[in-house]
This record gives C-alpha cells, structure tokens and sequence, in this order.
C-alpha cells in the first residue's frame, strides 16, 4: 500500500476537490484503475490509504523507447486494459478528463493502472461544460465546452497514435493552431513509422479521432475492433 499525505493548510480551497476525488475513487473497482482503500484525517493532515504500484509511468517508458514507439502488439495489450478501465469508469458514471501517458502507470507486471482522478467528475448530468485537460490529449467538444463521456474515447485515440507512431497527432507552434487541428480532427499516417503499423491499427485511430461523437467508437466497440 501507499499513503498519500496531504496538508489541510496547503489544500485550502482544494479540499473540496479532493473530497470528490476521493468519493469518486470509491466507486471504482476495477484491475486496471487504481485501488483505493481508506481515508484518515487528523487536525493537519488528510492520509490516502491507495495501492502501491511498482513500475513507471508510461510516460517514461515512452521516452526511454529509443525511437519512442512501442511495438503495436505491446500498444494493443495496454490499449485493451485502457478501454476496459475506461469502460468501468463510464458505467460508473465517471468521466477521467485528462487521460494521458503521465496519468497511466505500468507495474512490474506490465499491467496498466489509470491514476490520477483529480480532474474526474461523477456527474448525473450527461453533459459537462467546463474545459479541463491537457491540450495534446482535449477532445473538440471539450474545447467548445459541451462533451461528454466520450471525451475520454478521443485521448484514447490521441494516446494510441502517439504509442505507435512517436508522434502527437495534433501539433503546433501554439495552443491556438493545436485546437484549429483538433477542432477539424486533422491528423495524417504520413510519418514512415506508419509504414509497419498495420491498417487495422491505423482503422480503429480513424474511429476513435472523430468530431461528431454519434460517429465516435464508444469502448466497448474499441475493444471488439
């Protein structure tokens, strides 16, 4: 186990935050999500009680890749244990909203943990309006503040190009050109690492990285690719 140490004092105003993280981490259990067991509080301090996950975080592993690229068979294990966690967080109601590679933990067993639900909302409401995220890896709809849980589904598909190819899908010179290219969802196969990556791999990112989400996979159809 793991004990996360928190200063009331430093929270402050987050603690409301955090008490939605908590109650959101409550309702997860899944292999592939992060385990969390109990909360403890005394006049300083808040303890979260999570599980220990020996490994890294994909992000550097990706970057440790000499050519950061990994194999697609290896892209694909990881994907699959994504789209079922993902698949649990939406059943639950839950939308992550900043799935990203620093965010997703490998343990020893080269097994998947999605971490990080900071940005997470248990809503009953099935639209959400408020931008939040990591540019790279942000939806169109998020950006136009009126999305949903297949928000989720679009960094998913951001995250595969980038396992497979080395490359982010949507690039610019600033944040304003980044959002253009999403917004018209427009990413290409032209970097030769695609030359090896095969057409169904290539297929299921052309249906994960669509604008209009009632064309969107969902992850359920994702995992039946």
């Amino acid at each position: 186990m793991a004990i996360k140490v928190l200063d009331k004092i430093k929270l402050q105003d987050n603690m409301d935050c955090i008490m939605e993280e908590v109650t959101i981490l409550h309702t997860l259990d899944h292999p592939n999500i992060v385990k969390y067991y109990e909360t403890y509080d005394d006049t300083k301090y808040i303890y979260l009680v999570m599980e220990y996950i020996s490994g890294d975080q994909l992000f550097n592993k990706i970057t440790a890749q000499s050519n950061q690229t990994f194999g697609e068979a290896d892209a694909a294990t990881y994907m699959k244990q994504l789209f079922s966690a993902i698949n649990h967080c939406h059943a639950q109601g839950v939308v992550h909203r900043d799935i990203k590679p620093e965010n997703i933990m490998i343990n020893d067993e080269n097994e998947v943990r999605l971490i990080d639900f900071g940005l997470s909302k248990q809503s009953k409401k099935k639209v959400m309006h408020t931008v939040a995220g990591t540019p790279f890896y942000m939806a169109p709809e998020v950006l136009n503040e009126n999305y949903s849980q297949k928000a989720d589904i679009w960094s998913l598909g951001v995250l595969l190009y980038t396992l497979v190819s080395g490359y982010l899908p949507f690039q610019g010179s600033n944040n304003r050109e980044v959002f253009t290219r999403i917004k018209g969802a427009d990413f290409h196969f032209d970097h030769k690492e695609f030359n090896d990556i095969s057409k169904e791999c290539k297929d299921l990112i052309s249906k994960l990285l669509v604008v209009d989400t009632k064309k969107r996979f969902d992850g359920l159809q994702a995992l039946q690719h």
